[in-house]
């Protein structure tokens, strides 16, 4: 529900650049569970991350509430490195401005 509110949110805004989510709502068993904290199946979350970020961008559908593959865009891994490059900017830009008032 707050995947399609904010989904919603974005796209009205043109700005569904600017939103990723990243999930994965195939897990099953322990890897579902936020209960079983074992090294195994901490071990798998950390796979199941991994390969999360090789996976192609996907946003909700808003007519069917499927999450659906976005291929244009590249990778979640792509995504958070665009993330981090347009924040560090920002920070740099803010910082420059303060320090000349």
């Amino acid at each position: 529900m707050v995947d399609i509110h904010a989904s919603t949110l974005f796209q009205a805004l043109f700005s569904e650049k600017n939103y990723l989510r990243i999930q994965d709502d195939t897990l099953v068993g322990d890897t579902a569970s936020v209960d079983i904290s074992t090294s195994e199946n901490l071990l798998n979350l950390v796979q199941v991350g991994k390969d999360l970020l090789k996976k192609p961008i996907s946003r909700v559908n808003l007519e069917t509430g499927v999450s659906e593959a976005c291929n244009v865009e590249g990778t979640n891994e792509d995504a958070l490195v665009r993330f981090a490059k347009m924040l560090s900017n920002e920070r740099k830009s803010r910082n420059a401005k303060m320090s000349t008032t």
